[in-house]
């Protein structure tokens, strides 16, 4: 089992470095051409498991029973461990795209944008925290129960094209996705009961584990779709713009996937499970077929784990030097529950904004983040965190924006 959760956390950890600076900014100012904008995040959080835990999978370390300890004291029946880490770079023209003013693309820009996007999940059982980390003689004479485990991880590369409004920011974009990563797994049901003498195993099991089989970097491909649509109002005589922002909309085309699923139950007596692992006994007969697993082969198309962002933006060319914002984000994965957050944004100098953030939801529970924002003539310069004070998480976010 412990070599199981290394596998998930590898499939986790595939890429290092995205799209959630906070606070979102609307570009007011309308005096360039144009911008090239780089935006990368990294991200991990858990309800339970704690960073150090985390940290000593990523770049090696000891986890010694202090770290257990501590993330066994949060452990609920169901926990949550999720990554999203990805950088992108956009491009964006405001040339027109045609000079005829009864066209519906006049008064319209373009947008090149090019990006790769790892998200990854994870659900577990109290048991298989503490199985994986503790060892089965935790559960001798008792029963160890990782009903509802699952995890999935997929990663792609993406390459866009699209338009926007050069008067109300509004855009639609296209992408091309090739997928570079893909595996999932679960158990719907899963026990393994072993009797106090450790000489009998009996295990109980349904689910399955498929990735994606073709070779190379690109093993399917795809199409997505961002949407980002603002709606101006008024409040107290201060002007407000709400985004509504959907992020990588969209679905891999049937790819070809290795497939193993069980459902079976399995008895073994005369050898404790120390022994079977130490002899080597395990490799010795056919395991797939004691164990009932069948091997297959099939084509699915796959979701893309997009998102789905309703929020207040922070507008830097306001008057205000204190404003205020919020919002919503859903990813497209049932591990994931919804994320609200909120802040406050302040304009320190001309050239320096700062702002504090509280949000909850995501992978984990409540979380605190800072950052800040650097103008200085064209250039902007932000860095941001969505988790400065957890536990159980990091997040990094850099925004570098180039105005010409």
């Amino acid at each position: 089992m412990r070599n199981v959760f290394s596998l998930v956390f590898s499939f986790c950890g595939l890429t290092v470095f995205g799209q959630h600076m906070l606070p979102l900014v609307q570009d007011t100012t309308g005096k360039y051409k144009g911008s090239i904008t780089l935006t990368s995040n990294g991200d991990y959080a858990s309800n339970a498991i704690g960073k150090n835990i985390v940290q000593s999978f990523f770049y090696g370390g000891f986890i010694d029973q202090n770290m257990k300890n501590s993330s066994i004291e949060r452990l609920q029946n169901i926990n949550q461990f999720g990554l999203d880490m990805n950088a992108e770079l956009s491009f964006r023209s405001k040339g027109d795209l045609t000079k005829k003013e009864n066209s519906p693309f006049y008064n319209h820009g373009y947008i090149v944008q090019a990006g790769y996007h790892q998200f990854s999940s994870l659900v577990f059982s109290r048991d298989a925290f503490r199985y994986a980390f503790e060892g089965n003689s935790l559960f001798l004479g008792d029963t160890a129960d990782f009903s509802g485990t699952r995890f999935n991880s997929m990663g792609y590369s993406k390459f866009g094209f699209g338009i926007f409004n050069r008067s109300t920011n509004n855009a639609l974009t296209l992408n091309v996705i090739s997928l570079n990563q893909f595996a999932s797994g679960n158990m719907e049901t899963a026990s393994i009961l072993q009797d106090s003498q450790n000489d009998t195993i009996q295990m109980d099991y349904t689910g399955g584990f498929s990735f994606a089989k073709n070779g190379g970097f690109s093993k399917g491909f795809g199409i997505s779709f961002d949407v980002d649509y603002r709606i101006q109002t008024n409040e107290n005589d201060h002007a407000m713009t709400f985004q509504l922002l959907a992020k990588n909309i969209g679905f891999m085309l049937p790819t070809q996937m290795t497939r193993y699923a069980a459902d079976s139950s399995f008895q073994y007596t005369g050898f404790n499970l120390n022994q079977l692992v130490q002899q080597n006994l395990l490799s010795t007969m056919s395991l797939a077929d004691t164990l009932g697993i069948e091997k297959g082969t099939e084509k699915r198309a796959l979701l893309l784990r997009g998102f789905i962002q309703f929020s207040k933006l922070v507008d830097m060319q306001a008057t205000q030097r204190i404003q205020s914002f919020y919002g919503a984000r859903m990813f497209l994965s049932q591990n994931y529950i919804p994320y609200f957050f909120a802040g406050v944004h302040g304009r320190v100098t001309k050239h320096w904004s700062t702002g504090l953030s509280a949000s909850f939801g995501g992978f984990s529970q409540l979380k605190w983040g800072m950052y800040s924002s650097f103008q200085l003539s064209r250039w902007n310069i932000g860095v941001a965190s969505e988790n400065l004070f957890s536990k159980t998480g990091e997040s990094i976010i850099l925004q570098v924006k180039c105005a010409f």
